[in-house]
């Protein structure tokens, strides 16, 4: 035989497209009756989870639950103030979907729930809170495709072979994997400021540092921090008060994720899932046992160079069977990293009482826009904070409020890439967080911020490459056509290629060869076997 094909085997993913939409969850939250009435509601803390994802053609959908935290304040019978928390995992379940035309079942997706609003409301028997939250929901869905492509195609002189090549940039996508380590924790609280009674609520934020790629393992290495809001006695008066503990990367967390074909050098793409956690109190208050659990899913690639065959022609009397595909591949860029700094101020509304003293301060950030302009990626978004005080009271009772301003502050990013020049046409994929939060109170009514935030993008774009999937020599007879032929299968052989080869079609080979019906759905054949190909399916042949 004179041809001689090289090819290889990449598993490709592209997305098929990405959209998001708003939608209303409402629940209900009771207070038990061995708790303490509520006067009126402190904060509310909601959490979305995703519990399950599936596709349907052209939509993605989407159940979930919403962990809800509610800090309240009430009155003991003596008319001291009370703080109590109430707290439920799978307070509200919400369902939804996302239409993405051109979506089918067997696709990939990847879904994310944010809470964009929360009002809560007290209802007059001091145990009843009723929740209306507005969620956005986006979702990107995806293909993943295992192609075999022609890389080269070579001929015996004086054979002259016409091979043109394209050089693709890809990531080959060498498997997906789970991590999860359990948290357990004993740490001590800080000395003064109150004798804690109660722990109301416990935050925990996973801060990664690094991610390894070994054989066969990704690692995943970062840091835990903590927020304790607790019930306490405040020394100097004697009343029960909100007292806040944070401790920042207090303990040191490594996840493993088995991912076999992983190998150094590759690129590891975390998706940390929202954080389980639970705590209490220990030691009469002097220290706080947490116990959680920290998951994710990673994603191994190798980004690869890899020159592929387009077109395949000889000018002799040479005979080659082609067979061309039309492959959806990402094309990624790098990804870039650029700190924004979001300054300003925010006032109380007029129906909170004026600060005395600022206990915390949050931020939550979002991306709006994203577009390539000249060579840059410039990205916009918005910052939302919200407060937790000590209010100024005529009675000097001092009680704890909780704040909150949508849009206190927007952000622009302009990040230089290399390739945002050459695809001014390729979507940006975006996400910010927040690194550091500072406030200080300028009036009663008036608080300063500082935000620091860090944005991560990359540019993306699904594109159609024409490649060239197989190529095979066809086979000629000399004198007079055989009855049949019997080949032994090869462990390059495919049905297209022998049926190319031999001028007959794949149905002629599975009918004449039953056994070989399987592999019209895996295209897998079995090296080392026997294949009759009868003369009714040569009969073309010349």
């Amino acid at each position: 035989m004179a041809l001689r094909v090289k090819d290889d085997v990449v598993q490709l993913e592209a997305v098929i497209g990405r959209n998001s939409t708003q939608t209303i969850a409402e629940g209900t939250m009771t207070i038990p009756s061995s708790m303490m009435p509520a006067d009126r509601i402190v904060r509310v803390t909601a959490v979305p989870r995703i519990s399950e994802q599936w596709m349907e053609e052209d939509r993605v959908n989407i159940d979930g639950v919403i962990g809800v935290t509610v800090i309240y304040a009430g009155h003991y019978d003596t008319g001291q103030t009370y703080y109590g928390s109430l707290q439920v995992a799978d307070g509200i379940p919400f369902s939804h979907f996302v239409d993405i035309p051109g979506v089918m079942p067997q696709m990939q997706s990847q879904c994310n729930v944010a809470i964009l609003d929360l009002q809560s409301t007290l209802r007059t028997d001091g145990r009843t809170v009723d929740l209306d939250l507005v969620l956005e929901v986006s979702a990107t869905a995806t293909e993943s495709q295992e192609l075999t492509l022609v890389t080269d195609a070579i001929a015996s002189s004086p054979t002259k072979l016409k091979v043109v090549k394209e050089l693709l940039h890809i990531e080959d996508i060498v498997g997906e994997g789970t991590a999860r380590v359990e948290l357990r924790e004993m740490i001590p609280l800080p000395v003064g400021g109150g004798s804690a009674l109660r722990l109301l609520e416990l935050q925990g934020q996973f801060r990664p540092v690094e991610n390894r790629v070994t054989i066969d393992k990704v690692v995943l290495v970062g840091t835990m921090s903590y927020k304790a809001l607790c019930a306490a006695i405040a020394e100097t008066t004697g009343e029960e008060q909100i007292i806040i503990h944070q401790w920042e990367d207090v303990s040191r967390v490594e996840l493993s994720a088995d991912i076999p074909g992983s190998r150094s050098g590759m690129i590891a793409y975390p998706q940390i899932a929202p954080l389980v956690i639970s705590g209490r109190l220990i030691n009469d208050g002097l220290m706080l046992a947490v116990d959680g659990a920290l998951s994710a899913a990673v994603k191994v690639v190798q980004p690869l160079n890899i020159t592929v065959v387009a077109e395949l022609s000889t000018d002799t009397d040479m005979e080659v069977g082609i067979r061309h595909k039309t492959i959806r591949m990402q094309q990624l860029g790098d990804i870039t990293i650029k700190d924004v700094y979001v300054d300003g101020t925010v006032e109380l509304s007029e129906s909170r009482p004026p600060l005395e003293k600022l206990l915390d301060m949050e931020a939550r950030a979002a991306v709006t826009n994203t577009s390539v302009v000249g060579g840059r990626i410039l990205v916009s978004g918005y910052v939302d904070l919200a407060a937790m005080y000590v209010a100024r009271t005529d009675d000097f009772s001092q009680p704890i409020y909780h704040a909150a301003w949508g849009n206190a502050g927007v952000f622009e990013a302009s990040i230089s890439t290399p390739s945002a020049s050459a695809s001014a046409g390729a979507d940006v994929e975006a996400s910010v967080a927040i690194q550091d939060v500072r406030a200080e109170l300028l009036s009663r009514d008036t608080i300063g911020f500082h935000v620091i935030a860090k944005v991560s993008c990359r540019l993306q774009e699904t594109v159609m490459k024409e490649v060239v999937a197989e190529a095979v020599e066809l086979r000629k007879f000399k004198g007079r056509i055989p009855t049949y032929t019997c080949i032994t299968l090869q462990p390059e052989d495919t049905l297209w290629k022998l049926a190319t080869k031999y001028g007959t079609s794949i149905e002629n080979l599975v009918e004449s060869n039953p056994a070989l019906a399987e592999t019209v759905m895996t295209g897998a054949l079995p090296a080392g076997e026997k294949l009759y190909i009868t003369r009714s399916s040569t009969a073309s042949l010349s």
